[in-house]
């Protein structure tokens, strides 16, 4: 049932406080016969108003809209809408191609759905439907294309004035990275080499010979071009005697429907010269067999390339490597493939590879959003990552095949001083750890006090400090638990360790005199601690 009500909304007063106040007009609360909630304005006398809502509400129940503009629209078949909006593409300039698959496309959904009229359009049919079709076999990514299209025809009928608001505005696109289907490689450098000698091969294949189709690889994965931005050039598209020499690429041709301008490089422009010395300005660039085939004939290509390289084994070890590896594998181990689009993947690979900025890789690669370019096309290989963490810190410690490290300013030694490892003649001659011991705590401590001008007089008295309070223990102990301790057996006398980062012995804890345990150091390891 309608209501029809006065809203009411907040303004300041002469004093600057919050006032509420009422409307002037009423307005009218209902269901349309779809039943979506309705609110339009009404009179400001309250009996026209009433009169109003009475009418919309017996439209509804008739299952009108009560709004005249619509209605002769909601009664139209949709196959109509569809026709009219797919001229409107026509006509705004698109591709005969992208029209007829987009039509395509919406006419698929509305017979799956069931629609045939406006009202029987609903985010609940389509979502449907696209769930249904996802169940069967169809990816996200396609089922995105289908509901990107209907959501497109939707939007076309609000601005047309033919519907008052889009069913579909609630449905959000789905994840296309869980549901990857065909994922692309960039070639590596190795691979592509081996593409370009597919020149020598005078073998047809979809009607293309081999210089030909070497000619056509080099420059996708050279400047990036898509297969139909490639078909669409003419000779007369490039400027070889420019500086730079440059390639154009005609709006109705790119995919973002502007003129393209790309730089090309000298090497590339010299061959182009001599590949089109003969040719007319108005003549095709690059021979090409139809756009399902482009793909096909590359695979080709690369099946045909990878048997060979795997014949020139010299070996039956080296043969069963080849034959495991991924080289000018159009699947890799991973799954993904190398196409005629994967050319333009490298191209933009390369470029991240090289160092150029994201921002002029963008440029180059002709992307709305950087996004894209860094995010979608840009692929490091697993060696890359691998060579990326040798900026990790070692933490092993020196290695035994280490010569020599670099001081850093402990005890006597200046920082940036080379450190010498200990000489054999300095080696314990032993096997015995209390012995090692005992002169690793007379290494130690001549390198922290040896030289007493390298310590501050703060540091001294701390060490004094510590060692005063420290307990004497008789001389069994060995040279490194004394050291620990803060005394030396060398009868030296007390020696001031605290410098040294070893921790004396702290007061009530009985026995816990030091974490190293003199048993676990051996003749043989010795030497590294004394060094």
């Amino acid at each position: 049932m309608a209501r029809i009500y006065k809203p009411t909304y907040t303004t300041k007063g002469p004093d600057g406080e919050r006032i509420t106040r009422k409307s002037t007009r009423w307005y009218i609360d209902y269901r349309d016969s779809d039943g979506r909630r309705r609110r339009v304005p009404g009179f400001k006398d309250k009996r026209a108003t009433e009169q109003r809502a009475a009418k919309l509400e017996r439209a509804a129940e008739r299952g009108e809209t009560g709004l005249g503009r619509f209605e002769e629209h909601r009664k139209r078949p949709l196959v109509e809408h569809v026709k009219d909006w797919y001229q409107s593409l026509l006509d705004g300039g698109v591709t005969q191609d992208y029209a007829d698959l987009s039509k395509k496309r919406i006419e698929t959904v509305l017979n799956g759905a069931g629609a045939k009229i406006w009202q029987e359009v609903s985010a609940n049919r389509v979502s449907a439907y696209l769930a249904m079709r996802r169940a069967k076999g169809l990816s996200v990514e396609s089922s995105n294309h289908y509901l990107r299209r209907m959501k497109q025809f939707c939007r076309w009928m609000v601005t047309q004035r033919r519907a008052p608001e889009s069913p579909l505005d609630c449905l959000k696109l789905l994840n296309a990275k869980s549901d990857k289907r065909r994922e692309r490689r960039a070639f590596s450098k190795d691979e592509l080499k081996h593409l370009m000698t597919i020149a020598e091969h005078e073998k047809l294949s979809f009607g293309i010979d081999g210089p030909d189709r070497a000619m056509l690889y080099r420059v996708a994965v050279e400047t990036g071009l898509r297969a139909g931005e490639l078909r669409s050039l003419t000779a007369s598209s490039f400027a070889l005697r420019a500086d730079p020499p440059t390639v154009t690429v005609a709006a109705e041709s790119s995919k973002h429907r502007c003129e393209d301008v790309l730089p090309i490089r000298p090497e590339l422009a010299s061959m182009l010269g001599d590949y089109f010395a003969d040719r007319l300005p108005t003549a095709v660039a690059f021979r090409m067999p139809s756009a399902s085939n482009v793909a096909r004939m590359l695979r080709a290509d690369l099946e045909a390339l990878r048997a060979s390289w795997i014949e020139a084994a010299e070996t039956n070890e080296d043969r069963e490597r080849r034959e495991k590896s991924d080289f000018l594998a159009y699947r890799d181990g991973a799954g993904r493939v190398l196409d005629f689009h994967a050319l333009r993947h490298t191209f933009i690979t390369n470029l991240a590879r090289g160092g150029v900025h994201p921002n002029v890789a963008q440029q180059l690669a002709r992307h709305s959003t950087i996004t894209l370019t860094m995010d979608r096309y840009s692929h490091t290989v697993i060696g890359e990552l691998s060579d990326a963490l040798t900026a990790l810190p070692d933490l092993d410690g020196v290695s035994p095949e280490q010569t020599q490290q670099r001081a850093t300013g402990t005890f006597d030694g200046a920082a940036g001083d080379t450190v010498q490892p200990t000489s054999e003649a300095e080696k314990p001659s032993g096997s015995d750890g209390e012995s090692c011991c005992h002169l690793l705590g007379q290494k130690l401590g001549h390198r922290a006090f040896g030289d007493s001008h390298s310590m501050s007089e703060d540091a001294v008295r701390s060490a004094e400090c510590h060692t005063d309070d420290t307990a004497r223990k008789s001389s069994k102990d060995g040279g490194l638990v004394a050291l620990c301790r803060g005394e030396s057996d060398d009868g030296g006398g007390k020696e001031k360790l605290g410098a040294l980062g070893l921790e004396p012995r702290t007061h009530g804890l009985k026995g816990r005199v030091c974490s190293l345990k003199v048993a676990s150091i051996t003749a043989t390891n010795c030497s590294t601690y004394i060094s």
